[in-house]
């Protein structure tokens, strides 16, 4: 009886390894345009810093709200994407109470100010959401598409895993957890990823896109 616990324990272990393996295996028919590691002493001059605080680590990238800002910490990485799949590291520490992984639309592409959508982590959920036109708030509001209860705990390392095809959507937790969306806005070009930090406390690591070779 304990020789086939054995082995089932480590036919459990292989197939976790396997499906982590998959996980970090890059898409058919792309190529890599985003290689993050933080690796350096310092933030790539590439970064755009908006507000709060980003700086490097031991070798993560550790990010914080300043309360002097009187909004989140939010910066930005340039690259020009549409159909990609997209890939980090990243982790909830003391008090953050959310971290957002989003876009922006490429200038004349949309009537419309304002985000596109962003994949939202809080302590005890995640979403999917279209992002206001801030131009038009009453028209067009923040609209969730997409959520799920999910507890994520403090000081440990999820991987997540965002897919863009056309105007559809499909975000993934440790390869587990899934959220799918579409709205018709989605399928335009991009030109930045956003990140965002809502208290004190989340780092984040290897950021990886891999971009559709037409």
């Amino acid at each position: 009886m304990m020789i086939r616990i054995s082995l089932a324990a480590c036919c459990v272990c292989l197939l976790s390894s396997s499906l982590a393996v998959a996980q970090q295996a890059p898409p058919a028919n792309s190529e890599l345009v985003v290689d993050q590691t933080f690796d350096s002493d310092s933030l790539d001059s590439k970064w755009h810093i908006n507000t709060g605080n980003w700086a490097v680590k031991d070798g993560v990238l550790k990010v914080s709200e300043v309360a002097s800002d009187k909004h989140a910490a939010a910066a930005r990485f340039p690259v020009e994407t549409n159909n990609a799949v997209y890939q980090l590291r990243f982790r909830l520490l003391g008090d953050a109470k959310a971290f957002h992984f989003g876009f922006d639309p490429a200038p004349g592409e949309l009537d419309k100010k304002g985000h596109l959508f962003s994949v939202i982590v809080t302590p005890s959920a995640w979403k999917i959401m279209k992002h206001v036109d801030k131009k038009n708030p009453k028209q067009d509001p923040n609209e969730v598409l997409a959520n799920e209860s999910m507890s994520f705990e403090k000081d440990r390392w999820y991987t997540l895993r965002l897919t863009t095809w056309e105007t559809y959507v499909t975000a993934t937790i440790d390869g587990d957890g899934t959220l799918k969306a579409s709205h018709p806005t989605f399928g335009v070009k991009k030109p930045t990823l956003v990140f965002r930090c809502q208290g004190d406390g989340v780092e984040v690591d290897d950021i990886k896109v891999w971009r559709q070779v037409k």
